[in-house]
């Protein structure tokens, strides 16, 4: 069994490896370009785009991909407001069952104090040994009956819920399990949610009908090209697509050829592009290096080791 003393962690010894394997707190780690995304993979499959298509934001997917991810997400939404429906029917419910018990709890205080079966009644009713006491000193003990909305809110203070509670929110005894506290649910309003993209952080509202369609000019050995230039398409360079078109070409290109033509041009098919706003500039991964951008360095936070 000498094999097993060569093992990894069986060692006496706290390795430097071992060291940085349970390291906690914030870690951080230089990325390189094996870390990064291609500028034409769906960030959904990371693989190479089919039918690539482009949000207003330049993060490019797969067709089939996005519109997968669009129906799971709308199926998502519509899910969660008919459990806030089916919550609220719940709640409103639970609520009228409390003020039912409610009321019927005050009516049957209110019928034993009138027939003077509760404590209350009999405590107001003087007893022969009070009668003997009035009549030595003159005086009966000052007995306050609070009657009205101000009689019932100290009933009302009195009465124990089924929650294990008082309508105070005061908890008596509340380690008997019958009166233990209970974690009550809660279901978020869905109003506000809509489709995002989760290619970015924070996350952007997503339209099918905004997404183009990006056409990319391949060589015979599959490389993007720019269709203006012939120049191979990078991580390292910045893309733009035409958003009346969807052809991709390189940011020089539209600088020089597109935007500065009459009226401004697609140097492909000579669509009109009516500024800025036409051009989406596709989101890149960089290369690993600081002049490409893109992020540098990831982070994350760990726990402290626990045995």
């Amino acid at each position: 069994m000498v094999r097993h003393s060569k093992n990894n962690t069986a060692s006496g010894v706290f390795t430097y490896a071992e060291r940085q394997m349970v390291d906690y707190g914030t870690k951080t780690k230089r990325l390189g370009n094996d870390s990064k995304r291609a500028f034409d993979a769906c960030y959904l499959c990371l693989n190479t785009a089919r039918l690539p298509m482009v949000c207003p934001s330049g993060h490019i997917s797969c067709r089939e991909c996005v519109i997968q991810s669009i129906l799971e997400q709308k199926k998502t939404i519509e899910r969660a407001k008919q459990e806030y429906a089916e919550f609220q029917a719940q709640e409103a419910s639970e609520l009228a069952e409390r003020q039912k018990d409610r009321d019927e709890a005050e009516v049957q205080r209110y019928i034993e104090r009138e027939v003077g079966l509760s404590k209350e009644a009999r405590a107001s009713q003087p007893s022969s040994s009070e009668e003997e006491r009035v009549g030595v000193a003159g005086k009966r003990p000052l007995m306050i009956e609070f009657k009205g909305e101000e009689g019932s809110k100290r009933l009302r203070r009195r009465a124990v819920v089924d929650e294990g509670k008082d309508a105070g929110g005061k908890l008596p005894s509340f380690w008997i399990p019958s009166l233990a506290p209970t974690a009550k649910s809660t279901v978020s309003d869905p109003g506000k949610l809509s489709v995002q993209c989760q290619a970015s952080s924070p996350a952007h509202s997503l339209k099918l009908k905004h997404l183009v369609e990006v056409q990319f000019r391949t060589s015979s050995r599959g490389e993007k090209l720019c269709p203006s230039c012939d120049k191979p398409l990078l991580n390292s360079t910045k893309i733009s697509v035409l958003s009346k078109c969807g052809h991709a070409v390189c940011q020089r290109c539209v600088n020089n050829f597109v935007l500065p033509a009459q009226a401004g041009a697609c140097v492909v098919c000579q669509k009109k592009v009516s500024g800025k706003a036409d051009i989406i500039q596709i989101e890149s991964e960089g290369t690993g290096f600081a002049g490409a951008g893109g992020r540098m360095v990831a982070t994350r936070y760990d726990s402290a080791l626990q045995a």
